[in-house]
């Protein structure tokens, strides 16, 4: 019997072992649950049966809010056991994926075993398996065979790693192991990305790089920024960071609804919603910049949403339009607009809030200059400004009512002397009394209430106030067009994207922010579509979040972005510890598909191709439309022939996406993307390219890449993420003369 043999009992032997304390966990919380929901349902029948269902019936509401207290005990309980349940139905599947075998200093052998879950045996507390986040598995993810340490809570253990071995379990049955002295996860990465993309981002646990498992257990550092080339796995590391910060949330009070994500789109949210439930994680909070400014204001604003902007930014070509569109967004959201805009809150506050005297009852309540004093006290400056004016406002009600009483005696006996009705004295003063505080209460929230919409467009309709603000800083050479457009803009009935940013950036400052005071940990994904003000309003929401923000420059789409982005990030979060990390292998794409794909960025950024070979890109060149159509639905079957489950036809536009759908949807089945997706995504599908980024797909067929589609620097980049959301196949069509970067 060879050594292969050998170890293959003793790893069956050891995985039976491990099946059988996980199916008789099983069995207990299976005898339980049914136990447990029994004991739900009659609590919930008790208590409707035995308590008022009166808010008026006060004897009983605290007998009720105890029935509440004990129901919501039992159904965590009941959840709890659920979700072990559902842990140990994984786990009977696989339960673990490695093994390292360590010799900790001055002690015995140990063979840890790792997986998704960890797994301990109730009776006997011996440890069958170690989740991947436990400080010990970190030992797997970085070291190969030799000397290894790794820090624990009780400090930095020292040892040596005599084994690595990787499995592949399926259905509980061992397929094969296998064990390496160089690189454990080459084979199993290889396999792993061979394999077909599916609607849903997957794990990485058992293939997660050393330098990824740096990022995902750095809790050193208030803000972690990484610039990851297209296909690094950036994104599927933010997420498992997450879930390690969760996990280590055990000792540091970290849930679930302490850590928020924000995303590009709601695509994007549906397509990463799978991760976190797979590695036994409940799902954050996903949230795009549109969905804050529906939160902050409450809905009372339509807007034009981000994707919307870009919509029209790409369709527009070389026109005066698309530079003037681009030209605005990018001041208006820049770091130098961010300093004109702070000048600005605090000319509105000193110069243009209108204060008056307020008289009641022959006396002076309040005096205008006296509050504006008030107002600009040093001392209470620190308070947001809206919150200073509510505090005003309540001061003077305050003895506005006090008044009311002396004034109401007054009129009663005014109105019975001169009345011929006595006996409705009473009634005809208190309508004077109401009718002067009406009329007093509406001069006094001239100026306590803040109508932010109509603040903000002064800044612009304002013209000479404008310049006056800006005096000394450089201003773009179209700024008397932003002007005008935008007050044009500021007249419809749809905000503009920048201008919604903008306008919640002014509440924020003015009115300070108490939506997300929960929230410690804040992830940022595709950081370089966003600009400086966006990271100055996630300063504001989450003043006290540590933050985990990726992106790629290479993958602007209505910009050019350098790493001077990361530089500005750090200035306006303004954290004590900061650390950048770059991530330039990528491992998404053949290494066929990422050479060929290298040409359309410009930047300096090395990318690193794994050793994953496939077939070389097509272009396929028709002399008509019609024939485009028919290789593209040819092409797509071919695809569907050779297993390729994820197929996406990536269009300039949504525009262009909507002219091929409505030509090719009878005779192929084909999902359109548009905004309102949820993210249930087809085998087949038409997106346009815009939110195709960060999503990958089995193969990708980029349509008409001739020259008028692709013509200028920023086509080039939109090529550049078009062709790398492929993995296995890229085909590029067009009719007519070929785009020039191809």
């Amino acid at each position: 019997m060879g050594e292969y043999e050998e170890n293959l009992i003793i790893e069956t032997k050891y995985l039976e072992q491990t099946l059988a304390v996980v199916k008789n966990k099983l069995e207990e919380k299976q005898d339980q649950i049914a136990e447990k929901k029994e004991k739900l349902l009659a609590s919930r029948r008790d208590m409707y049966e035995n308590t008022s269902h009166s808010s008026n019936d006060f004897d009983k509401l605290s007998e009720m809010v105890q029935h509440l207290n004990s129901l919501e005990v039992q159904t965590y309980d009941y959840e709890a056991t659920v979700k072990l349940i559902e842990k140990c139905m994984k786990q009977l599947k696989s339960p673990y994926f490695a093994r390292i075998d360590f010799i900790e200093d001055g002690t015995d052998k140990k063979n840890v075993y790792i997986g998704v879950g960890s797994l301990t045996d109730d009776k006997t507390y011996n440890t069958y398996v170690y989740d991947w986040r436990a400080p010990i598995s970190s030992i797997f993810y970085r070291y190969e065979l030799g000397e290894v340490s790794y820090l624990a809570p009780c400090g930095t253990v020292k040892g040596e790693v005599t084994l690595k071995r990787q499995y592949e379990i399926k259905n509980g049955k061992l397929q094969y192991f296998f064990d390496s002295s160089v690189n454990v996860m080459d084979d199993m990465l290889k396999k792993a990305l061979s394999g077909n993309a599916s609607s849903k981002m997957k794990i990485i646990v058992e293939t997660i790089q050393r330098e990824q498992d740096i990022i995902i257990r750095d809790i050193e550092n208030d803000v972690v920024i990484v610039q990851g080339v297209s296909g690094s796995g950036k994104t599927s590391v933010a997420l498992h960071r997450v879930a390690f910060l969760m996990y280590q949330g055990l000792t540091e009070k970290l849930e679930r609804n302490n850590i928020i994500l924000i995303s590009p789109n709601l695509l994007f949210g549906q397509y990463i919603s799978n991760v976190l439930p797979e590695l036994g994680e409940e799902n954050i909070a996903t949230l795009t910049f549109e969905d804050i400014f529906a939160t902050i204001f409450d809905g009372k604003y339509d807007l034009i949403s981000r994707n919307s902007l870009l919509e029209e930014i790409i369709t527009s070509g070389n026109s005066k339009k698309k530079y003037l569109l681009k030209s605005s967004l990018e001041f208006k959201l820049s770091k130098t607009f961010l300093t004109i805009f702070e000048r600005f809150l605090r000319h509105f506050e000193r110069r243009m809030i209108e204060f008056s005297d307020i008289h009641f009852n022959g006396e002076s309540v309040a005096d205008r200059h006296l509050l504006k004093a008030d107002l600009l006290n040093r001392q209470k400056r620190i308070i947001p400004l809206e919150k200073r004016l509510n505090q005003i406002e309540t001061r003077i009600m305050n003895r506005l009512q006090e008044l009311r009483k002396d004034r109401l005696k007054k009129l009663e006996k005014f109105v019975s002397e001169q009345t011929a009705h006595p006996l409705d004295a009473k009634a005809f003063a208190r309508m004077l009394v109401a009718k002067q505080s009406a009329a007093l209460r509406k001069t006094i929230y001239k100026f306590t209430k803040i109508d932010y919409l109509s603040v903000y467009k002064i800044l612009f309709k304002d013209k000479a106030l404008f310049y006056r603000l800006s005096k000394g800083i450089d201003l773009p050479p179209d700024m008397e067009q932003i002007l005008d457009q935008t007050n044009k803009n500021l007249s419809a009935d749809k905000l503009r994207y920048e201008d919604a940013i903008l306008l919640m950036c002014l509440k924020i400052k003015m009115n300070g922010s108490s939506t997300f005071t929960d929230i410690k940990q804040v992830v940022v994904d595709e950081a370089q579509d966003y600009y400086p003000m966006h990271f100055e309003i996630l300063k504001i929401l989450f003043p006290n979040a540590k933050y985990t923000i990726v992106g790629d420059i290479n993958q602007t789409i209505e910009k050019r972005a350098d790493l001077s982005i990361y530089d500005h990030i750090k200035s306006i979060l303004n954290k004590q510890k900061t650390t950048t990390v770059f991530m330039s292998k990528s491992f998404r794409s053949s290494f066929e598909i990422n050479t060929f794909s290298a040409k359309f960025i410009d930047s300096n950024i090395a990318i690193e191709s794994i050793d994953r070979h496939g077939s070389a890109p097509e272009i396929v060149r028709k002399s008509s439309k019609d024939e485009l159509d028919d290789a593209l639905i040819r092409d797509i079957r071919q695809c569907q022939d050779s297993g390729y489950s994820s197929i996406a036809i990536i269009c300039k536009s949504l525009k262009q996406a909507k002219e091929l759908y409505s030509r090719i949807n009878c005779r192929i089945t084909v999902e359109l993307i548009n905004e309102d997706t949820d993210g249930s995504m087809a085998e087949v599908l038409i997106i346009p390219v815009h939110m195709a980024k960060g999503l990958e797909f089995d193969a990708v067929l980029v349509y008409s890449t001739d020259e008028k589609n692709y013509m200028n620097a920023d086509d080039k980049r939109l090529m550049y993420i078009a062709c790398t959301r492929a993995l296995h196949k890229l085909s590029l069509y067009y009719t007519g003369n070929i785009s020039k970067f191809l």
